[in-house]
């Protein structure tokens, strides 16, 4: 299905979503899996959206626009069941401007759809390496190609002049301990490769009692404990500084440095959604030793005159809240711009997506005229909580 990628809101540079049905990889610790484990999609009904000639929806006028679609975020477009329609998909992708965002861990039909590409340039490749070692990747991704073998389709393509990004997603000291890291690293640069993304293991006790033994067995005790006990979001830090101590360009929700990887993908992506980061950066060249900061200024960078200064009707900006904060939804029944959303997110700490909870930020007891909250940035990441409260300013 062809929809609006509500899950990446000012994280990821795609705007839309094509997954197919039901993965086959069988990959334990699957969000998409243990949230819903049948799920099915239509070729059909996303080739129907790329060919339509007037846009009728928010997701049309997305498609018209040319922004990016993530091929996919709940399915991979090459486990043995989704492989053939990535290929026809892919054909018709080729005669739109739209980039393409590939998320992966590659698999039978890589060859043909690049084929079916016909020489796209605007594409970007996502693949994950959880673990160095292939006999736990067969464990815990049982039906995925093994790590070694995504390992060299990511110098393949990078030497076929595509932009290449390795996912450490989730990351976990248990399947990617400090030294595996680093042999990673090792080989990204041996093989020109230079964006490496990593997010943590995130599994909360009320996903593990959703498991069944047999998925906590595969994962297993010791990733499910690390979790649980915090120790994996401390890992997950480390990761950050050795990655961004190595100089390949990183990426991490809230992570508190400068990186070109965003930059990198907008050159290759053209248009795309803005993200976070885009802000981050505002902020170290204005404050580069800390200072107040306002939604004035948030806004001016994250709204673009495409679509953030329109009205979308249809529901679609009460989506993105719905998807990421249920109170800050219920408490703003008439919300239609984006600008409208990010001023929910600015303000209401409560809220998933708040930028409140980025460690470079803290809250203060100013309002604006307008009555938005006056923020400070710290130019210094703050991980404790306790050391967050509220500045009296």
């Amino acid at each position: 299905m062809l929809e609006t990628f509500i899950g990446g809101y000012l994280f990821h540079p795609a705007a839309l979503d094509y997954s197919g049905p039901t993965c086959t990889n069988g990959c334990v610790y699957c969000f998409a899996n243990i949230n819903k484990s049948e799920r099915k999609a239509s070729l059909k009904q996303a080739i129907t959206c790329l060919y339509k000639k007037e846009a009728t929806t928010y997701r049309d006028l997305l498609v018209k626009l040319g922004y990016p679609i993530c091929v996919s975020n709940r399915s991979d477009p090459f486990s043995r069941n989704n492989a053939r329609e990535t290929a026809q998909l892919f054909s018709c992708l080729s005669e739109f401007s739209n980039g393409i965002f590939i998320q992966t861990k590659c698999g039978p039909g890589m060859d043909e759809a690049i084929v079916a590409l016909n020489g796209k340039s605007n594409v970007v490749w996502y693949i994950t390496v959880t673990t160095m070692r292939d006999d736990l990747s067969k464990q815990i991704e049982p039906f995925a190609p093994a790590s070694s073998e995504r390992l060299a389709w990511a110098k393949k393509l990078h030497d076929m002049g595509y932009l290449v990004v390795i996912a450490v997603n989730p990351c976990t000291d248990i399947w990617m301990p400090m030294s595996d890291l680093q042999d990673l690293m090792r080989y990204m640069k041996g093989a020109g490769l230079n964006h490496l993304v990593v997010e943590m293991l995130d599994l909360k006790a009320k996903r593990v009692q959703k498991m069944s033994e047999r998925t906590k067995a595969n994962i297993g005790n010791a990733a499910i404990d690390s979790c649980l006990s915090g120790r994996c979001r401390l890992y997950v830090r480390e990761c950050m500084d050795e990655i961004h101590g190595s100089g390949l360009a990183l990426a991490k929700k809230g992570m508190p440095y400068r990186s070109e990887f965003f930059n990198d993908l907008k050159r290759v992506l053209g248009v795309t959604m803005p993200v976070f980061q885009d802000f981050i950066h505002y902020c170290f060249d204005r404050y580069a030793t800390g200072g107040p900061i306002t939604f004035d200024e948030f806004a001016s960078v994250i709204t673009d005159d495409r679509i953030f200064k329109m009205t979308v009707r249809q529901n679609n900006i009460r989506d993105y809240l719905l998807r990421a904060g249920f109170l800050s939804w219920k408490d703003n029944q008439q919300v239609h711009t984006h600008r409208d959303l990010l001023r929910i997110i600015w303000n209401d700490s409560r809220h998933r997506l708040s930028i409140h909870n980025h460690c470079l930020i803290r809250s203060t007891n100013r309002q604006d005229p307008e009555g938005n909250a006056i923020l400070w940035f710290t130019a210094t990441p703050i991980f404790d909580k306790k050391r967050k409260e509220v500045m009296q300013l």
